[in-house]
């Protein structure tokens, strides 16, 4: 064997092994996870005041004095809790992120009339339980940077069928640096109000409350 067939066997062994060791349409690196997490967090004060009051005579040689004092005590007690969910989202892909299986009764119609205002469903069909989710995409940016989607989901049981539906139209996309909480806006202290609050709903705030955070990063 000449040295030019000798060169062209080595090349035919070497992409061959190639072939092998990175089949097509299979990356060399896998992808990886990106890690979403949707946080609220409440912060409430509560003030305490005390009156103590005390007193009380003194006679002296025949002549009555009376005395007394009031202390007064202030007691400022400040609790702050936070709840969180998350899910895992595989680099350029969805996930669905489950809010709360079943919302109170009292919110059920707030879905219902949306689902209907926006042509969803009929108006004839009645909800008898609804839960609520995200679906969630992420992707990494060549920045080093993630971009979100974030897309309210209802599912829902009626006497005449269940069913789920994704509010598109609602849909918020929003870039956020890996492993950085990023506000949402608006206030809410209960999980299950989340995608409400995504659909616009602002009924529900106090000043005791701070906005919804979402973070994700690159696992």
């Amino acid at each position: 064997m000449n040295s030019r067939r000798f060169f062209a066997a080595a090349v035919l062994l070497l992409a061959e092994s190639w072939v092998l060791i990175f089949p097509p349409n299979v990356p060399a690196q896998a992808r990886r996870n990106i890690k979403v997490v949707l946080q609220t967090q409440q912060s409430g004060t509560s003030n305490q005041q005390i009156l103590q009051g005390s007193g009380g005579v003194i006679i002296h040689r025949g002549t009555a004095r009376p005395t007394g004092s009031i202390i007064a005590n202030e007691s400022r007690t400040t609790v702050q809790r936070s709840n969180g969910i998350f899910t895992l989202v595989l680099d350029g892909g969805e996930s669905i992120l489950s809010v709360a299986t079943r919302v109170p009764q009292s919110e059920v119609a707030y879905f219902h009339d949306y689902a209907t205002g926006v042509g969803y469903v009929h108006r004839q069909i009645v909800f008898n339980d609804v839960g609520t989710s995200l679906r969630v995409g992420a992707a990494t940016l060549p920045d080093g940077q993630i971009k979100l989607r974030l897309t309210p989901r209802i599912s829902y049981f009626s006497a005449e069928r269940p069913g789920a539906i994704d509010f598109t139209e609602a849909a918020s996309e929003l870039i956020v640096p890996n492993g950085q909480p990023v506000s949402l806006g608006g206030s809410t202290s209960n999980l299950h109000e989340i995608t409400r609050q995504i659909l616009g709903y602002r009924d529900n705030v106090s000043s005791s409350e701070v906005g919804l955070t979402v973070t994700a990063t690159i696992q």
